[in-house]
């Protein structure tokens, strides 16, 4: 058990004891078991392998427990398995590719290697786990396979659940852990191998140092391309075309998109609707006033108020602003009137019972006594109790009856904020009432606790607080009446034609959602979309949904789906549009040039119409110029000036913001002295470090089969 004491997290784990619950957490439906058809039984392809429902569930488990269990958590927001959905399939695509490529030449990560990564202890993976020494602060292999044995060696019958619980807990965790690492560890090799496949020269390595030591003033006179305009040059699909097939790899993509137009109605409160919900407020009021301690729950959860019912004291910080802000100026036992809060559109009311001063965080430790018979726990308590009041060592008892011996810090804001009543509530009260120093036998049913309060922290005000927090919310009769209008709508235009031409007559405000693709996760940012994103991706060009009630049961949409881009090259006619005010540039640069031709001196191009002119004090061959006046950065300018010396005259040069004079007024060196072994270094370094993981992975990915159709399941 020393081990799991020393690993196991601050906070929230070391306050559960035997038939107490600190906080009760409501888990949600959590991820379903997906029932595959016999004809839709994979999640995607990677490689030519597929990727079967079964597989890509049980990884995602595997992700959703670790993160839960290294959170103190036992639910997950939408959004955050939104993100783990992405990362668990992203891991997948990411491991097959690696393992392919370096595959190929028997590159592996053997357990010697894993051992050696262990020993020292130094990667991210390893030092920001839970097997982190808390003196030193670093990854304690020691720490990690003590646990090791005692799990191989623990005895289930005659351990409590919750232990037996935890360690599996934290062994999972650990597998997790060293399947990452091993993927890490592989992925370094492979990057390895191509970085050391950067080679320099000493002719590169003096270009180098002196496209980075030597640099220039230059005088310049620019014609920018918006001094031309737009309506003096045509621009032709033909002028467009050549700069389409000069970037036609950027427009290149990877998966297939679709385009939707879509309503989506967010269904609101009407004043009928919130002239009830002040009526029902009104009544709660009345009750709060009346109710007595022991009923006082009750009243808040029949409410349904958003705000919990607490038998602890909460501080302000764990209150909506809001709310807050009223109570500190509230008097005891008084019930506030009835008031709206814009800000979150809720109607609010609450009854302040009592104010009191209390620490915001308690160092405290404990010994749990739980014994089958109960009359066995109380008279353990009391020696154990009894012991302490004498002067016998909390530390030692504690070790004796193998429980943690040091003490740990809790602070409000760990638990305000929970429903916390009955035993929980007689826990944290007791804790917050104890003086540092002071120990205090709790008795509970099943158990007793001897607690030792070694130190408190910051003593602010906390208020025993009734609150009933309601949102406006919309009736049934409201809900109904924008459905039916939808309904109507959809019903009488069943082709995307009639569909867009029709809405703004109706009242609908139609909305374009462009370049979907089917790993997005919702509709326009409303919620609980999934069910429309399937439909997107099965229906056909021209077709008209259903209706999808989305959000949180207070959205209706409706889609048609414009056009589908399958994978592959963007056609010519959809990237021109992108590519005109390039080709407009492009026909402007002409004219200019044509105006210019005879121009011989700096002087003579400063004097033309619209020239602007300037100096620009460190040019290098090394990076690009910026010119402000145009703006534009010009890395044409940096490489005209490399090749002139003092005195020397260019242009008209080209650049990307229009068309430029230059003449060099100085040449410098820099301070450095050349190295050539070292600018050698350099000069590979500088590839290497281009060569980031994303990289290497999305030029494996170009280059392979990854079809992702999870939307069809998750």
């Amino acid at each position: 058990m020393a081990t799991l004491g020393k690993i196991r997290k601050h906070g929230w784990l070391l306050l559960v004891v035997i038939g107490i619950a600190l906080l009760a957490f409501i888990v949600g439906d959590g991820i379903k078991a997906i029932r595959p058809t016999q004809n839709q039984r994979f999640v995607g392809e990677i490689n030519g392998d597929k990727v079967s429902i079964q597989d890509y569930q049980e990884a995602l488990d595997e992700y959703v427990n670790v993160v839960k269990f290294a959170r103190g958590t036992s639910s997950l927001t939408d959004a955050q398995m939104s993100q783990i959905k992405d990362e668990v399939w992203n891991q997948m695509v990411t491991r097959k590719l690696i393992e392919d490529e370096v595959g190929k030449m028997g590159v592996t990560v053997t357990p010697a290697e894993i051992e050696a990564a262990l020993d020292e202890g130094t990667h991210q993976l390893l030092t920001q786990s839970m097997f982190v020494n808390q003196q030193t602060g670093k990854f304690d292999k020691d720490l990690l396979y003590n646990f090791l044995n005692e799990y191989k060696e623990m005895d289930l019958n005659n351990t409590p659940a919750q232990y037996t619980e935890y360690y599996q807990n934290v062994y999972n965790y650990w597998k997790f852990l060293e399947k990452n690492l091993t993927h890490e560890l592989l992925l370094n090799k492979y990057e390895a191998l191509v970085a050391n496949a950067q080679f320099s020269n000493p002719v590169a390595a003096q270009s180098l140092y002196e496209g980075r030591n030597n640099y220039c003033k230059l005088a310049y006179a620019v014609v920018p391309f918006t001094a031309v305009a737009d309506s003096t040059v045509t621009v032709t699909d033909a002028d467009i075309k050549v700069l389409y097939n000069k970037r036609k790899e950027s427009y290149h993509q990877y998966a297939e998109t679709r385009d939707l137009k879509y309503i989506d109605i967010a269904v609101v409160p009407s004043e009928e609707d919130r002239q009830a919900i002040q009526e029902e407020m009104n009544e709660i009021t009345a009750q709060l006033a009346e109710a007595t301690p022991e009923n006082m729950a009750s009243v808040v959860r029949l409410s349904e108020s958003t705000v919990t019912y607490s038998e602890v004291p909460r501080t302000a910080a764990s209150l909506p602003a809001d709310i807050a802000e009223r109570v500190a100026a509230a008097a005891i036992d008084a019930v506030e009137p009835v008031y709206y809060n814009e800000e979150d559109d809720s109607y609010n009311t609450f009854r302040l019972m009592a104010k009191t001063t209390g620490p915001d965080s308690i160092q405290y430790r404990q010994i749990q006594v739980a014994e089958e018979d109960p009359a066995r726990t109380a008279e353990l308590a009391d020696s154990i109790f009894n012991a302490l009041k004498q002067g016998a060592d909390f530390a030692e008892l504690a070790e004796r009856y193998g429980q943690q011996a040091e003490p740990q810090w809790v602070a409000s804001a760990s638990y305000e904020g929970g429903a916390i009543m009955g035993d929980n509530a007689t826990y944290i009260n007791a804790l917050n009432a104890m003086k540092a120093g002071e120990i205090k036998k709790l008795d509970f049913d099943g158990a007793s606790l001897i607690v030792n309060v070694t130190g408190t922290k910051n003593p602010v005000e906390k208020y025993q607080v009734a609150v009933v927090k309601r949102p406006a919310y919309f009736s049934k009769e409201t809900y109904n009446q924008a459905y039916n209008k939808l309904s109507q709508f959809v019903a009488s235009n069943q082709t995307a034609e009639e569909f867009e031409a029709n809405a703004e007559e109706a009242g609908f405000r139609l909305l374009p959602l462009t370049n979907m693709q089917n790993t997005a996760h919702n509709v326009g940012g409303v919620e609980n979309t999934r069910e429309a994103l399937r439909w997107a991706f099965n229906a056909k060009v021209g077709d008209v949904s259903q209706i999808f009630e989305a959000g949180q049961n207070d959205h209706l949409l409706a889609l048609c789906l414009d056009k589908v881009q399958p994978m592959g090259y963007i056609p010519f006619s959809e990237a021109k549009d992108m590519l005109r005010y390039e080709a407009l540039n492009e026909k402007k640069a002409e004219k200019i040039l044509a105006d210019v031709k005879n121009v011989k001196t700096l002087a003579e191009a400063s004097a033309l119409e619209n020239a602007k002119s300037d100096t620009l004090t460190r040019v290098t061959f090394s990076s690009p110029v910026f010119v402000s006046l145009v703006p534009a950065s010009e890395p044409v300018l940096s490489g005209k000036a490399a090749g002139m010396e003092v005195g020397d005259f260019d242009g008209p040069i080209k650049g990307n913001g229009g068309i430029y004079f230059i003449q060099v007024v100085e040449k410098n060196q820099g301070a450095q002295t050349y190295d050539a072994e070292q600018e050698q270094k350099n000069a590979v370094a500088t590839a290497t470090r281009s060569l980031t993981t994303g990289r290497l992975v999305n030029e494996l990915f170009s280059k392979s089969k990854v079809v992702d159709s999870r939307y069809r399941f998750f």
